[in-house]
């Protein structure tokens, strides 16, 4: 579901996984959608730049 700028993704996600995310997005003062988006936006340009470092060879 889109919400302005921002995408709401629903994910099945553990129990303990979803409290150790709600607890870690808590000391960043950020919600745990925002914080497991801003995760995963993070892994993705990684790995694009992997992909991208080793076309470039």
């Amino acid at each position: 579901m889109a919400y302005g700028n921002k995408v709401k993704f629903h994910y099945d996600v553990p129990a303990y996984i979803k409290a150790q995310l709600a607890e870690a997005a808590k000391k960043l003062n950020m919600t745990a959608t925002e914080l497991l988006s801003r995760t995963i936006e993070e892994e993705y340009a990684r790995i694009k730049g992997l992909h991208n470092d080793q076309d470039a060879k």
